[in-house]
């Protein structure tokens, strides 16, 4: 398994990962694919990254590169692949990263979001249950989404809440 950076020349590669970003997330929690192009082109520190299994597209992580913190932003495995653990496997290489690691979670509220919130604790991610936090709106008409924050790593989100929100609203959602 092997987890690297897009390269955004590799049209397979790009055309892999946009098409399971609109398969896989609702459009209120994705910004345009193209914008997000732009940002992996630029100075951002954002990184969109492609796994690899034996030369076939598994799946794609994208993630912000803060200072103090990762914050995933989006990850997917291709149905093709789901259920098989490459998604744990994924994970696990990523969560060798040399900082903290934050994510949204949907509110677990439907056995689906339950389930997804369960693969990251089984993973050692903690859910900061008692912490309010809303996703931003990634367009002008969209509202913001009630989530949960988790975490991978020594950091304590409730003590460093307003720090930690406010990095994520003001560098990834840019508001």
């Amino acid at each position: 398994m092997e987890i690297k950076e897009l390269d955004i020349s590799n049209h397979a590669e790009v055309s892999f990962i946009e098409n399971l970003y609109i398969e896989s997330f609702p459009l209120s929690e994705r910004r345009p694919f193209e914008k997000m192009l732009d940002l992996h082109k630029g100075k951002s520190p954002f990184v969109i990254s492609v796994t690899i299994e034996d030369g076939k597209l598994v799946g794609f992580l994208t993630y912000w590169d803060l200072d103090k913190f990762i914050f995933a932003e989006h990850f997917a495995i291709s149905p093709d692949f789901r259920n098989g653990g490459y998604g744990r496997k994924v994970m696990e290489l990523f969560m060798q990263a040399p900082r903290p690691i934050i994510l949204e979670v949907e509110l677990p509220t439907t056995i689906l979001s339950e389930r997804r919130v369960g693969f990251y604790q089984r993973l050692g991610f903690r859910l900061w249950e008692n912490v309010q936090y809303q996703q931003p709106a990634y367009h002008n008409d969209g509202n913001a989404i009630p989530m949960k924050l988790m975490s991978y790593g020594d950091i304590d989100i409730e003590r460093n809440l307003v720090d930690i929100r406010s990095k994520i609203y003001s560098v990834v959602y840019n508001c």
